[in-house]
């Protein structure tokens, strides 16, 4: 709506000033013809006065040539010359007169010209041949007048003098005529200018306070709101009635505003999420850092117990009197019993101390049937160690070529891990179960009926240093290394850990490993 009200005002000053252009080009073209005859009326004018002139110089030369003998030939034909040039010159403006003629009396004055200009020519042309004819001398000094007055003032039966002298009253008259009807184009023109130039400022004035009224109160609210956003008041809003522009600027204006807001909002909840995310954090890492002393306490009690258990049976052997050989050997032997079980309790710190990056693997290629005697084999030997009964249920081989890529000692490890879980965390009269199934991978499968893990632990129980407060009951002297051990030493292999538990019903522990894939 305001954009067509300004298309309006534009179109309104381009008619005003289309007029004006138009006013001014046919007002200047009028001058411009009337300068132009007064041009043309001056210029014959002056053609009129200088035939006059040289006519009078061309009878002065002929008066001393009369008396004298001494004037120059050459002075008389450059006269005849210049009045020959000046009847031309006069041709030329008359024609030009004639095209620029409007009215009847122009039409009868350029007539009356043309044929004085026609009797000057005639004239002009019998004195040449008069003036080259006079080459002698009069007899009398009373014949030197007669032949002046009869060359020049009587030529023909025609008095020039008087016919030049008619001819230029004429030109004179029509020059001024033309100057003031001139100077009259001019002023008109000045006076159509300044009158339309009035008309449109007038009109440039009265639509700019038009304008100006229609732009003064949107902007106002514009400013108005602008101030207010920028105060923090985003629920300020302006007003949208209308079809305007300004009414969609006031919509737009609107939306910005609910957007900031909507915006703020979102950065405040933002900013709550992320204090509670920090708190939470805090809370964590407050509870890493419990777990981490617990866990260096456990370490300490798990190193210092084997360290005094192998000081213990060095001072046996070496107190009181000498022993026999063979209580030196049992001795000896437990010793070493107890430096290998500290030895690998080190050795899986330092595993989980590297991370899966820093494994090395010794890794080929094993058939699963080859995989499944061996495994079998280690877990018969470590029920048998812990007195347990064990169930194992070998894989239904449907694919005699399916191979592992595996490191068999990484492997074995994360077995005994399990199975070491399985038997401690269940009672002595509870199964313990172990399976290998193949599918698309090849999954190990290692299932007891004990204590289970609460649901609410079940994801942290693979985390370092974590575990379950029923564990923690059950066995107070475990690291919480074991099965994040497993996770690292799989997932160096690209394998995979699960645990499926609940809590008073057991605990299904899955190792998954990819087939070989055969060409």
């Amino acid at each position: 709506m305001f954009r067509s009200k300004l298309y309006q005002a534009f179109a309104l000053l381009l008619v005003i000033t289309l007029v004006q252009a138009s006013l001014a080009i046919r007002a200047s073209g009028l001058a411009r013809y009337h300068v132009e005859r007064s041009r043309v009326a001056n210029e014959m004018l002056a053609e009129f006065i200088a035939l006059g002139a040289d006519k009078q110089r061309l009878k002065v030369w002929l008066a001393q040539y009369l008396l004298v003998k001494e004037a120059p030939l050459a002075e008389r034909d450059r006269y005849l010359l210049q009045m020959q040039q000046n009847l031309t010159n006069l041709n030329e403006l008359l024609v030009r007169d004639q095209q620029l003629a409007e009215q009847e009396q122009d039409y009868a004055e350029i007539s009356q010209q043309l044929k004085s200009l026609s009797i000057l020519e005639t004239n002009v042309a019998a004195l040449e041949r008069s003036l080259k004819n006079k080459e002698v001398l009069p007899k009398e000094e009373g014949d030197v007048w007669r032949i002046l007055i009869q060359t020049f003032d009587n030529l023909e039966g025609l008095d020039l003098k008087r016919l030049i002298a008619a001819s230029i009253d004429l030109q004179r008259t029509r020059s001024a005529l033309a100057e003031s009807k001139a100077e009259d184009a001019l002023n008109r023109v000045q006076l159509l200018t300044a009158l339309v130039a009035g008309v449109g400022v007038i009109c440039a004035v009265l639509l700019a306070l038009l304008l100006s009224r229609a732009l003064y109160r949107p902007i106002q609210q514009l400013v108005h709101g602008t101030s207010a956003i920028a105060y923090g008041q985003l629920d300020h809003r302006l007003p949208e009635g209308g079809h305007s522009e300004f009414s969609t600027l006031a919509r737009s204006f609107n939306q910005m505003a609910m957007e900031l807001q909507r915006g703020k909002q979102q950065e405040e909840d933002h900013t709550r999420r992320v204090e509670q995310e920090v708190a939470e954090r805090t809370k964590q890492l407050q509870q890493a850092e419990q777990m981490q002393q617990r866990f260096l306490a456990d370490v300490s009690h798990e190193l210092r117990t084997p360290a005094t258990a192998i000081r213990g049976e060095a001072e046996i052997g070496l107190r009181g009197l000498d022993k026999n050989a063979e209580f030196y050997k049992e001795t000896l032997a437990r010793i070493v019993e107890t430096s290998v079980f500290l030895s690998k309790r080190i050795d899986d710190l330092l595993m989980l101390v590297r991370g899966p990056a820093q494994l090395q693997l010794r890794q080929r290629v094993f058939a699963v049937s080859e995989i499944w005697s061996q495994f079998a084999e280690v877990a018969r030997r470590i029920a048998a160690s812990q007195n347990r009964e064990l169930q194992l249920h070998p894989p239904v081989l449907t694919d005699c070529d399916a191979q592992l890529f595996i490191d068999q000692d990484k492997l074995t490890q994360v077995l005994q891990i399990v199975l070491d879980n399985a038997f401690r965390y269940s009672d002595t009269s509870q199964l313990v179960s172990l399976e290998l199934e193949l599918t698309e991978q090849c999954c190990i499968r290692v299932r007891d009926h004990g204590i289970g893990i609460p649901e609410q632990d079940l994801s942290r129980v693979g985390h370092r240093y974590f575990r379950a407060a029923n564990a923690r009951k059950v066995r107070p002297d475990g690291l919480g290394i074991g099965l994040s051990l497993c996770h690292t030493l799989l997932q160096a292999q690209h394998g995979e850990f699960n645990l499926k538990s609940r809590e008073g019903q057991g605990t299904v522990a899955e190792i998954l490993l990819p087939l070989v894939e055969h060409e």
